[in-house]
């Protein structure tokens, strides 16, 4: 971190909101033609949650953290825009009116155990790494939503989002997938740059759980007016 310099050295300011495995962050990042200063705003914990049905993420917490990071962000002068980046394979469901159907699973909890084997049935694995490029996880989301098929949640999802994108959905109302997020997926077409129609139909899992994807760095959307009030 760097000794913030006179504000005029800075053309622009803008907000990252990072969030680990077992904490969240926001930095506030000031960019001159010959400067980057970076600060740190606001940090918060990322605690899972252990339910009946298994261990879960409290994303909730992680957006109200959000929230307030990008509250101190404004309070430090203002940004441009914000970007989001949490780690990959996790996703949340949303129901036909665009509702959370419970909290993300965490990739640590215990129902994705054999489930490769389920998944290299329909689809193996090297042709599987054929199509995505992937490093086989057992808890790369492909395995996970296998490991789902037959559950009441995934009978009344209607669109998936990874965590970044739940979160940007959020704040901007937008559905989407960031390309590179979606590459950690093993859905993802390594080849053509899009989801792969055929493991989804291998697989039977509905084309329509998979929202548009989008390019790194192009704009979501602008900040719901709940959120603008809430943030500044």
């Amino acid at each position: 971190m760097t000794t913030t310099p006179p504000s005029s050295a800075f053309a622009s300011a803008f907000a990252a909101v990072d969030l680990g495995a077992t904490s969240g962050r926001v930095i506030v990042g000031r960019v001159g033609p010959d400067n980057l200063d970076l600060t740190e705003v606001h940090r918060f914990p990322n605690t899972p949650v252990r339910l009946p049905d298994g261990l879960r993420w409290d994303v909730l917490a992680l957006f109200q953290g959000t929230l307030d990071g990008l509250r101190e962000a404004a309070r430090s002068g203002g940004v441009a825009s914000v970007g989001v980046d949490t780690w990959a394979v996790d996703y949340g469901l949303l129901d036909a009116d665009g509702a959370l159907l419970g909290h993300p699973f965490h990739y640590r909890d215990g129902r994705t155990d054999g489930t490769a084997t389920r998944a290299w049935a329909k689809v193996g694995a090297e042709e599987l790494y054929g199509i995505t490029g992937l490093q086989h996880l057992p808890f790369n989301t492909i395995f996970q939503l296998v490991a789902g098929t037959d559950t009441a949640q995934h009978a009344a999802a209607r669109t998936l989002l990874l965590i970044p994108d739940l979160l940007i959905h959020w704040l901007t109302g937008s559905i989407g997938a960031e390309e590179t997020n979606a590459s950690t997926t093993g859905l993802f077409d390594a080849r053509t740059g899009t989801w792969s129609k055929d493991l989804l139909s291998r697989l039977s899992l509905d084309p329509g759980l998979f929202p548009p994807l989008r390019a790194p760095g192009d704009p979501a959307g602008t900040l719901l007016p709940h959120v603008a009030a809430y943030t500044g």
